[in-house]
């Protein structure tokens, strides 16, 4: 088994401020799950009639607010109070009303299950590469219902086409930002070790089904600036005062590729669900 070299927090002493000033962007910009990702995850709760999912380093509720409109009960995870915040505006704005907002570290996913009331799955949608991801998998052992699973969502399946503007966008970042990947102001990134699926494999629940299904994204020039606000390494946090020149500089580059301002690609996202293996 691979283990990642710390946790989150002890990686991150700030983990909590990791994401400071995207909550409002990530609500704008961020983009939700393609419907084929929401349908294969429909379909690993089994006959429950109102599955209670676990929604990991939820964010704003990105998917956590869509598995709610699906009939689910969620309880949504975060470590920024800043992301919770914004998600309970988010859920009340669309009125919804079945998503409990918690602030704690994934780690402590055992402690948020009652011994009477396990969940009947878990998701971590473009999240897991921040964890302890052998810590968090083994909570969940202890959190997770006979039976049920654990999906691990991206938006981008490992190894597959990024945005055919990806380079330009990083050509931007290198020139206010610098050659290192941050996390947050003044923190460096921790690659961790080892890919989702392998990590997943070494856990309990190691019986690993893979969804890959194309999809179309598109942004306005507006939007797909907007976006940068969602990432932690060119947030307007990190930014600083160089925000407005980083953002001018942007939009220079980007409507020199694309006069009409459409950015347009396919891209493949992945859902990898664990579950235990059956008993022989």
């Amino acid at each position: 088994m691979i283990k990642d070299a710390q946790s989150a927090t002890t990686r991150y002493a700030n983990a909590g401020s990791i994401f400071a000033s995207c909550g409002a962007p990530y609500v704008a910009y961020r983009r939700p799950h393609p419907p084929a990702v929401l349908d294969y995850l429909a379909t690993q709760w089994g006959p429950a009639a109102r599955p209670h999912i676990l929604d990991l380093g939820c964010g704003p509720g990105t998917l956590a607010l869509d598995l709610a409109d699906r009939g689910s009960l969620v309880t949504a995870v975060d470590m920024s109070e800043e992301m919770l915040a914004a998600g309970r505006g988010w859920a009340q704005a669309r009125g919804i009303r079945s998503v409990t907002w918690k602030q704690a570290d994934a780690t402590e996913a055992a402690a948020l299950a009652r011994a009477t009331e396990l969940f009947d799955g878990v998701t971590i949608a473009d999240a897991f590469h921040w964890m302890d991801r052998p810590r968090v998998l083994a909570a969940l052992d202890q959190a997770v219902r006979p039976g049920g699973f654990v999906a691990v969502v991206g938006y981008r399946a490992p190894g597959t086409q990024r945005e055919w503007w990806h380079p330009l966008l990083e050509q931007v970042r290198l020139r206010w930002l610098g050659s290192v990947n941050l996390a947050g102001p003044a923190t460096k990134y921790v690659e961790p070790a080892g890919g989702h699926e392998e990590i997943v494999r070494g856990s309990a629940f190691s019986q690993v089904s893979v969804l890959r299904t194309d999809y179309l994204r598109t942004y306005t020039l507006d939007e797909l600036v907007g976006l940068q606000g969602t990432y932690a390494y060119s947030s307007a946090a990190t930014l600083g005062d160089r925000k407005t020149a980083f953002e001018e500089d942007l939009r220079r580059t980007l409507t020199a590729a694309r006069l009409d301002g459409r950015f347009e690609a396919v891209l493949q996202a992945a859902v990898i669900v664990g579950r235990r293996p059956a008993a022989t």
